[in-house]
């Protein structure tokens, strides 16, 4: 009489030494693919993209600036030098500019690794940096230009006189 043990019959032997079925291959090229995916986001956030993201945070914390200004009936002033930036606020009682708090709507920053500004202009003229971009009360501002930069592209941040903020460029 011929016993069997279980799991050895004599097919199942010769058939795993053949390879791996379909199911196993599928499933190793399912955790490939998601992994290959995870290092493609990761290596994919080049300067282009993060310039465009620091470029936006950006645009969206000057017409935060220029909307509290009218909201708060005072000037709101933009300077930077370069990597950071900071906010302030005209006071009419001292005759003077104040930073901005960390609790204001507008606050204090850094632009993101990488990314700079490398030039103002205000109504067509270069402006050192670190020379305030001042938002009006009344809601209308000078003409502005802010360029940023990572790497080798740039883009720039556009600001009209009715306080309309655009960014223009590639990346």
């Amino acid at each position: 009489m011929r016993t069997s043990v279980p799991g050895c019959e004599p097919g199942l032997a010769a058939r795993r030494a053949l390879g791996f079925t379909l199911i196993e291959i599928v499933a190793a090229c399912a955790v490939a693919a998601i992994a290959l995916g995870v290092v493609m986001i990761r290596l994919d956030f080049s300067d282009g993209r993060r310039l465009r993201l620091a470029a936006e945070l950006l645009a969206g914390r000057l017409e935060a600036a220029r909307d509290e200004a009218v909201m708060r009936g005072q000037a709101i002033a933009f300077s930077s030098d370069g990597q950071g930036f900071q906010f302030w606020i005209a006071e009419r009682e001292r005759n003077a500019w104040v930073a901005l708090s960390d609790t204001d709507t507008v606050a204090a920053g850094r632009l993101a690794d990488g990314v700079s500004i490398k030039a103002l202009r205000i109504n067509g003229g270069e402006r050192p940096l670190g020379e305030r971009l001042v938002f009006s009360f009344g809601g209308l501002s000078e003409a502005f230009t802010l360029t940023l930069a990572a790497g080798t592209q740039s883009l720039d941040i556009a600001g009209d006189a009715l306080g309309r903020i655009e960014i223009h460029g590639a990346p």
